[in-house]
């Protein structure tokens, strides 16, 4: 087992470019695919993966040099260092238990699918890290070894059914048919947003007010396209910044192409990755009759939505605020906070169906990611010293993306009153 974890850490460490071929391909030739459609889709998935990545880098890089300014302009200052989401997968990955855990795992997805408890066949294997860090969480609380699997069990379970769940909502909003997303650091948002969806529609005035990016273009026309979105979210982080007219323009492009750009390298994703999803669920669907399995992959493709990026946009500048004001924060969110506005705000702009104004429930998801991330920091940081990282003594390190994961932060405070 420990050259099968090997491979995957080899593998993940190329990047969703490479991995994500590799996965689709391994898996339809056991399922027997035709090797023609196999072949494009695994390019397409590839290609599409690079498109995005490029896409997303390049407004990253335009706007992390103004971030950088504005946290200077306003004297941001906190003692646990964000080292970035690829830190603390990297750090997973070392995790000792992490065979164990993907065995136990995998067995249970499969379980649950024999049994009809599920209808999520989880083939995004690099997700698996994610029930990897629930039970790294658990194991350096209580050295427990037991503990810790169950943990990452219960991790697994609970997205898998909430993937189920929202299925229907990725179908009908992202316009993905036959897949889920059983990645718990993502969908374990649903259902706050389900919560405050159900809020906000009871507040009088308030329920009416519909700013989705479809209904905003029909009222301005050309200026409520997603393009002179982004001219003007990106104008007003070059703003913020105290950026040079010249930069400000920079930036507000760099914005604008993203709003485009990203949604369209999505497609050629979908474009790949549907002929290969529909051709497992042919086969499985016909073989367990009475079941309409969805194929679980990363929820990286609900980012490319014009409204999450939007949204994720606004919050970068309203997360920086977040940080320096939110009683119990000790974590300013740098690294990735132009990617993980994008990521916290894809559910919540699903169940809301766009609607910018409806925000706040990014608001709220936010604040408990940077409380949840402070909350980590000691443990994050164990976990990053055994995995080979060479951290000065007296540091704590965390990232937003450990903030993201809610369902592992509770499990493992549950973990504590079990103890033994």
């Amino acid at each position: 087992m420990e050259m099968v974890i090997k491979g995957l850490q080899f593998i993940a460490s190329l990047g969703p470019m490479v991995m994500m071929p590799i996965i689709i391909f391994v898996i339809g030739l056991i399922f027997r695919l035709k090797l023609s459609t196999l072949f494009r889709s695994s390019i397409l998935v590839g290609v599409g993966f690079a498109g995005v990545n490029m896409t997303v880098g390049f407004f990253i890089s335009g706007v992390s040099g103004p971030i950088q300014k504005m946290v200077a302009f306003w004297g941001l200052r906190t003692d646990i260092m964000d080292v970035g989401w690829p830190a603390r997968a990297a750090a997973t990955w070392s995790f000792p238990m992490a065979a164990v855990v993907i065995l136990a795992v995998l067995g249970v997805n499969v379980l649950m699918l024999v049994i009809k408890k599920t209808k999520c066949v989880m083939v995004d294997f690099w997700s698996y890290n994610h029930f990897i860090f629930t039970a790294a969480l658990v194991w350096y609380s209580t050295h427990n070894a037991i503990l810790a699997i169950i943990g990452a069990v219960l991790s697994a379970v609970i997205t898998f059914k909430l993937a189920d769940w929202t299925a229907p909502l990725a179908e009908s909003y992202f316009g993905l048919p036959g897949v889920s997303f059983p990645t718990s650091n993502s969908v374990n948002f649903a259902p706050i947003a389900w919560v405050m969806e159900k809020i906000y529609n009871k507040i009088p005035g308030f329920r009416d007010w519909n700013a989705n990016p479809e209904h905003i273009q029909k009222r301005f026309g050309v200026f409520g396209e997603p393009l002179f979105m982004g001219i003007v979210l990106g104008a007003l982080i070059g703003v913020l910044a105290k950026e040079s007219v010249g930069n400000i323009m920079i930036i507000a492009m760099t914005t604008a192409s993203a709003m485009i750009l990203v949604p369209k390298m999505m497609q050629v994703i979908m474009e790949g990755l549907m002929p290969f999803a529909n051709g497992i669920r042919e086969i499985l669907n016909n073989k367990f009759q009475g079941n309409d399995f969805t194929i679980g992959i990363d929820a990286a493709l609900t980012i490319a939505n014009p409204s999450a990026i939007a949204v994720g946009i606004l919050m970068v500048p309203t997360t920086l605020i977040m940080a320096a004001i939110l009683p119990g924060n000790r974590l300013l969110p740098l690294p990735d906070i132009a990617y993980m506005s994008m990521w916290v705000a894809a559910w919540p702009v699903a169940f809301h169906k766009g609607n910018i104004v409806r925000y706040i429930t990014t608001v709220i998801c936010t604040a408990l990611m940077l409380l949840v991330a402070t909350n980590m920091a000691f443990i994050h940081t164990q976990l990053a010293m055994a995995g080979g990282f060479d951290i000065p003594a007296g540091t704590l390190i965390s990232t937003e993306d450990a903030g993201t994961h809610l369902l592992s932060w509770v499990l493992w405070k549950l973990s504590l009153f079990f103890k033994f």
